[in-house]
């Protein structure tokens, strides 16, 4: 595997920081959807969220003009939603790294790293082929109320698949 790519999937900092290195400018983030949902049994297992509880779910995408780069999903279970973390239900079209990198941020407490065909439903919109294996970070960011989720899928466009 190319080293610079290796380099930017094992990143432990912002990826939109990265990626504006990559691109010469600030990539463009879009708000896909944001709101309360029932999460999957991964999601459930992973952050300790009881079935039938809700959590907060923000889905983004970003990328340069028409090619998008990146799909990420936060899950953020209710008892995280207060203290700093409560900023990330009023983050509209901010990058989420802006508070989990933040002064008083979170601490990423575990990163999986796979090329895979297991990533969220909400990626069928990009309209992928059922067999297209893609690049995915699942991490997991702790602040003083509890944790987070964060799954960012690298689509097809990103230049990570470039030779």
């Amino acid at each position: 595997m190319n080293p610079q790519i290796l380099a930017l999937l094992c990143d432990r900092g912002s990826l939109t920081g990265r990626f504006k290195q990559v691109m010469g400018a600030t990539p463009r983030l879009t708000k896909l959807s944001q709101g309360m949902q029932f999460v999957s049994p991964l999601e459930r297992r992973v952050l300790g969220i009881r079935p039938r509880q809700m959590a907060l779910v923000r889905e983004i995408k970003m990328g340069k003009g028409e090619q998008n780069w990146l799909f990420a999903r936060t899950v953020v279970p209710l008892r995280t939603l207060t203290g700093v973390a409560r900023r990330i239900s009023m983050l509209n079209d901010t990058p989420i790294g802006k508070i989990l990198f933040g002064r008083h941020g979170a601490a990423r407490s575990s990163m999986h790293v796979e090329l895979t065909l297991d990533y969220p439903r909400s990626v069928a919109q990009f309209d992928l082929p059922t067999d297209q294996l893609l690049w995915q970070r699942r991490s997991i960011f702790e602040f003083d109320s509890g944790p987070l989720m964060v799954r960012e899928v690298f689509l097809p466009d990103c230049p990570i698949y470039e030779s």
